[in-house]
């Protein structure tokens, strides 16, 4: 579980469309027709009138679905068309909340542990007695350091939790963790090579290396999705950010906390390099490639290599912590 503070939010709630997910700092968000059993879903940009919410959120027995963004709130039909009405102010009763629900009647919001409003319109305040959001985690999402629950989360029809399909899941920040395993960043050795005269002696060799990331592993995790509108981002585009997220999670969170920003992120591919190297009588020189993974799989192959006496591997970590 990632807390809140260390990563952006993410917002799941139902329409009369479908369940959605919301990735803010992504611009982008899932469609999916079925949450709890269906691992399909249709990738959708953000419309740039919607960018930068602080709160979505909606419910299938509304029309609409609501953005709030400082003291205003904007009501859209679909994220990916943007408003069907123009921005509103909030009445003061309904600014700062920490959560909002959209539930039969009008809205619930949670203003600090324990505080929470229910009324009609955002606009006008009007206050709905004994109005309850119905969704029985959101005391534990409240009262908890959890920022949201990735695999429980409750079906207000069935009375249930369900578990999120690991394509749905992969999108949740900290999700590849949770699908694929946890991050690892590893030296690999490339080369050995021996000075077996009795004299010191100078090689040069050539290197063959990969560099770039692991496309074909990564392209799994949103096997799932579809992009069928015009604008839609590539999903292989998208699945490099949450990587590039991941590795920056602490490892507590299943990540590296490493900044990977400037490696090449571009499809893994063979890469040749001269090396000169001194070598001592009888001593043997070992090259090394630093690589980053999720699970059992490599990820990402650094470009940094490093060159020892010793067939153990290096004890540097050759990429910035992540800020």
């Amino acid at each position: 579980m990632v807390l809140s503070k260390k990563v952006p939010d993410i917002h799941i709630f139902s329409t009369r469309a479908g369940d959605v997910a919301v990735r803010p700092d992504l611009n982008c968000y899932l469609l999916l027709p079925s949450m709890p059993t269906s691992p399909c879903a249709e990738l959708r940009p953000l419309h740039p009138s919607v960018w930068g919410g602080k709160h979505y959120f909606s419910s299938r027995w509304h029309d609409s679905i609501y953005v709030v963004t400082g003291n205003k709130f904007t009501e859209a039909q679909d994220l990916s068309v943007g408003p069907s009405r123009q921005a509103r102010n909030l009445h003061p009763s309904c600014c700062g909340g920490q959560h909002y629900f959209a539930v039969t009647g009008g809205f619930v919001i949670i203003l600090s542990q324990g505080t929470s409003t229910a009324v009609k319109d955002l606009a006008t305040g009007e206050p709905v007695p004994g109005l309850y959001p119905g969704h029985q985690w959101s005391e534990e999402k409240v009262g908890s350091i959890r920022s949201y629950l990735y695999w429980h989360l409750w079906d207000n029809f069935s009375g249930r939790f369900f578990t999120l399909h690991p394509n749905i899941l992969s999108f949740l920040p900290g999700g590849l963790g949770l699908a694929k395993g946890p991050a690892f960043g590893a030296w690999k050795l490339l080369t050995a090579l021996h000075n077996y005269s009795d004299i010191p002696i100078t090689k040069s060799h050539r290197l063959l290396r990969t560099v770039g990331y692991a496309k074909e592993k990564l392209a799994d995790a949103g096997h799932g999705w579809t992009a069928s509108l015009p604008d839609s981002p590539e999903p292989g585009g998208v699945l490099v950010a949450l990587a590039k997220a991941q590795f920056a999670l602490p490892s507590q969170y299943g990540g590296a906390g490493l900044d990977t920003e400037q490696e090449e992120w571009e499809e893994a591919r063979e890469e040749e390099k001269t090396l000169e190297v001194a070598l001592q009588p009888s001593e043997v020189a070992y090259t090394w490639q630093y690589q980053l993974g999720l699970g059992k799989d490599a990820i990402l192959f650094c470009r940094g290599i490093q060159v020892t006496n010793s067939s153990n591997p290096p004890h540097e970590v050759p990429l910035p912590p992540s800020p």
